[in-house]
Formats: C-alpha cells, structure tokens, sequence
C-alpha cells in the first residue's frame, strides 16, 4: 500500500469515527431528562410514569395523606385502563407558594393508536399541585387523570 492511500485510509476512518461518535452523542442527548431527587418536578414525573405504566399503586403512592385517605375508594380506571395512548410530558414551569406548596405545569400530549394515518393526538396543559411532607412532596390535589371528589364540607 502506498503512502498516499494509507494516508487516504486514516483520513476516512477519522471521518467515520467522528460520524460514529457525533451519532452517538446526538442518540443519547435526546434521552429523558430526570429531575432532582427530591424536587416536586421528579415526583411529578415518577407520577407520571407510573400512569404511562398503568401502574395505580404506584401512581397513587405519591399522594399526600389526606388526598389519599379520601382516595381510598375512587377508582382507579383513569389510570389502569389507559387503552393505546402514548404520553409526553414536557416541564412548562415550576411555581413555589411559601416553602411547602408548588405547582408544576406540565404540557401533556397524548397520541392515540399505533398507525401513523389512522391515529391522533391531543396537548393540553396540566397543573399538579403538591404539599411538601414528611415523604417528599406529595399531590395535594387529585391528580389527571385520577379524580377524587372533594371532602364532603356539609357533613353534620
């Protein structure tokens, strides 16, 4: 082999090694995000992704106390039968009320069947609210898509 096409050999496998790793570093860039341990953005997201699971034990784990005593006997169907959706979630903004209430916006799309003709989606936005407690932040308010009715305030 010449000097000239050695040369041209260790240029091209530059070139695809650099193609190779900017490939790389672009597939692992648009991972998921994970928030801070402990921030009412993760448990949003731990939510979240206990939801996409269909996981109602887990999704309802990250309620505060009195949500979830009064959470007791609603159903779970909004969680576990979830049907073919597929969800995004993307951090609109987090608002502190003192020390121990937040409320995380999230922007939430939903696609509906696995056929890219037959399918739809929709995006709304989302606020959770969540109390800090002994826990962790916790939601404070019933949570999409799991809906508790509120105490009853006229109980004699």
């Amino acid at each position: 082999m010449s000097a000239s096409n050695r040369w041209l050999a260790i240029v091209g496998a530059g070139i695809a090694l650099a193609v190779i790793a900017g490939i790389a570093v672009t597939s692992f860039a648009q991972g998921e995000r994970l928030y801070a341990e402990g921030s009412p953005e993760r448990t949003v997201q731990d939510y979240l992704h206990a939801v996409s699971d269909r996981d109602a034990s887990k999704a309802t784990s990250y309620l505060a106390p009195e949500l979830a005593t009064r959470c007791e006997q609603t159903p779970r169907d909004g969680i576990t039968n979830r049907s073919t959706t597929s969800m995004r979630a993307t951090l609109d903004r987090t608002t502190y009320r003192g020390d121990r209430q937040a409320e995380v916006q999230v922007r939430l799309t939903e696609s509906y069947n696995d056929s890219p003709f037959s399918g739809g989606n929709s995006t709304y936005t989302q606020v959770f609210v969540l109390t800090q407690v002994s826990a962790g932040w916790r939601f404070s308010e019933s949570p999409w898509p799991l809906y508790c009715p509120p105490a009853n305030t006229n109980a004699r």
